[in-house]
């Protein structure tokens, strides 16, 4: 609500109901930025102080209505970093609305889609409408096991996060909301003990997939062998976690365990975690290449206690949530 913009204006009504002051009433009370008119640029003709009249008050507010809007792609927004000229401290009222098929990601599982940011006065509200998507990076696959420099494959990555709140946050789900897929583990490479003085046969395991998200984690490394190298994993998409690459291969098969090279395991979906490297193989008392872990899943929200009273985001959503 604020004071209306022409005509006859009632210091009673107008004025002291605008900014709800009590009794006795003073128009010396209502000097902007002393305590009851926000030094806001809506109350950009109301005096700091000197001579004041009612006609200064055309068009003045008591609270800032600050709206803001996600009308196209876009990454790692920062809500109080956005909040723009019009926002004024302990005073605002803050609504961000996502439009429809539009996607809110990260560019690093380390930083966040969304969040409110910092900064914030007591006071302030801040309400989010989500009509598209909110999701976290998805984690890269693990590196295959290689003939030198590790025989065993490497971890996926844990997935991004979409959504975290550091103020007060009403927020309500029309969309979705996830938190990035984890990385595949990398497969173990498999090796053949050579033969009378020939050198060791080794294949490299394959490199995990890469999990899912707005902006989907790669694929890890097929690990180089001496035989036959392993192959990539393949990236994640914005709605699917990449397939593991295959361990080196020729006459034999990929598997786990055994005469055989590991796999690398699959991304996790949005808001899944990604799958484990398979072991490789070795012969004659060797020792075979061990999988790798796959990555964690993201998290949806961070900071439930501060969402809709500590209820959380409700709706669509998938991941973890701290």
């Amino acid at each position: 609500m604020a004071v209306k913009s022409s005509g006859a204006l009632s210091f009673a009504t107008d004025i002291v109901g605008e900014f709800s002051d009590s009794t006795p009433h003073s128009l010396s009370e209502f000097y902007k930025g002393g305590g009851k008119v926000p030094d806001a640029a809506g109350n950009g003709n109301v005096p700091t102080s000197g001579a004041i009249s009612m006609g200064d008050f055309y068009g003045a507010v008591n609270r800032i209505a600050v709206s803001l809007t996600i009308s196209s792609n876009t990454n790692n927004y920062n809500i109080f970093s956005s909040k723009g000229a019009s926002y004024a401290a302990g005073v605002s009222d803050v609504t961000l609305t996502i439009n429809s098929a539009v996607s809110v990601g990260s560019t690093s599982t380390g930083t966040y889609a969304l969040e409110t940011g910092t900064g914030w006065a007591t006071g302030d509200t801040i309400t989010i409408v989500n009509n598209g998507t909110v999701k976290g990076r998805g984690g890269n696959g693990g590196n295959g096991g290689a003939a030198t420099g590790g025989i065993n494959g490497g971890s996926g990555s844990t997935g991004g996060s979409a959504f975290r709140a550091q103020f007060a946050t009403a927020f309500t789900n029309n969309g979705s909301v996830y938190g990035g897929g984890g990385g595949g583990g990398g497969g173990g490479r498999y090796i053949i003990d050579g033969i009378k003085g020939s050198p060791d046969v080794i294949y490299g395991g394959g490199g995990g997939g890469g999990g899912a998200g707005v902006n989907g984690g790669t694929g890890g490394n097929g690990g180089a062998g001496v035989h036959m190298d392993g192959q990539n994993g393949s990236s994640g998409t914005s709605s699917s976690g990449g397939a593991g690459g295959l361990g080196g291969v020729e006459v034999i098969s990929s598997g786990s365990g055994g005469s055989k090279p590991g796999n690398g395991g699959a991304g996790g979906g949005l808001g899944s975690a990604g799958s484990a490297g398979l072991n490789g193989g070795a012969s004659f008392g060797l020792t075979e290449g061990q999988g790798g872990s796959g990555g964690a899943r993201g998290n949806y929200q961070v900071g439930a206690s501060f969402i809709n009273s500590g209820s959380g985001i409700g709706g669509t959503v998938g991941g973890g949530s701290s």
